[in-house]
């Protein structure tokens, strides 16, 4: 069944409407040039929707509910990232003391949330089983990203210059993506008939122009790959690092860690 094209907000604008009105300066107005110079300031007025707010609040209203969610039902895709945030975290995460942090605040004046930040930091490390954590990257697409971008640098500040990245034939779309941006070669690496890695497969393509094998465990699948250490030597005796995509750590975390089978880079989100 096809549903209904949904209309864009400005398809619904109408000349004329306005969803808020700024009431009248009640101050001494300062010239438009001591306030944004020239260069800085726009030739023509922006193309923005006219639309009264209970009309705004409706078209994103109704663009939600065509969507289907973890708070809609039970959302069973592996190797993504519905996951159930608990509402709590969400309050706390927009408390206007965090959520509100000018990013030029002085630092003597944003310890709480740089201890905060820290704080986060090891106890990422700790989950991860690793030494390090960087919490720049924004989302999942943007950690895998910085992670071959250090699978790069790393390879390059040791004078090797490897062409290709492996990744498992069912892993996810941004895999492959990630692997093309950062100038390295996508290659796939086949799947068992149990859902793991096909270890023969990873043994015969695995060389010294592999920079890393990109690995989700549990997989896409929903498998929780028990060749895990063997694939890691694998990876690692041909000079290569192994980097875990985080989408599925929910399943395992508090049970095993990434650093422990073997991962050198791993992401969450």
């Amino acid at each position: 069944m096809q549903r209904d094209r949904a209309r864009t907000i400005f398809e619904k604008s109408l000349s004329g409407r306005r969803a808020f009105v700024a009431p009248a300066l009640d101050v001494d107005a300062r010239p438009l040039d001591e306030l944004l110079p020239a260069r800085m300031r726009r030739t023509e007025p922006p193309r923005l929707p006219e639309i009264a707010e209970p009309e705004i609040v409706r078209h994103f209203n109704g663009l939600s509910k065509r969507n289907f969610d973890l708070d809609t039902g039970f959302y069973p895709l592996g190797s993504c990232t519905m996951k159930h945030n608990p509402k709590l975290h969400e309050r706390v995460a927009a408390l206007p003391g965090n959520a509100r942090l000018h990013p030029l605040q002085a630092p003597e004046r944003s310890q709480g949330a740089l201890q905060l930040m820290y704080e986060l930091q090891v106890a990422l490390g700790e989950i991860a089983g690793l030494p390090h954590v960087s919490l720049h990257p924004s989302a999942g697409s943007h950690g895998e990203l910085a992670g071959v971008l250090l699978t790069r640098a790393y390879h390059e500040d040791r004078g090797d210059h490897r062409t290709k990245v492996l990744t498992p034939d069912t892993a996810h779309g941004t895999n492959p993506a990630t692997v093309t941006m950062a100038g390295y070669e996508p290659v796939k690496v086949g799947t068992a008939p149990d859902g793991g890695v096909d270890v023969e497969d990873l043994r015969a393509k695995a060389d010294e122009q592999t920079a890393c094998l990109m690995l989700t465990n549990p997989n896409t699948l929903g498998i929780f790959d028990p060749n895990i250490e063997e694939i890691a030597s694998i990876v690692h005796a041909v000079g290569a690092t192994l980097y875990y995509d985080g989408a599925n750590l929910n399943a395992v975390m508090g049970i095993s860690r990434p650093g422990d089978m073997g991962f050198d880079i791993v992401h969450f989100n």
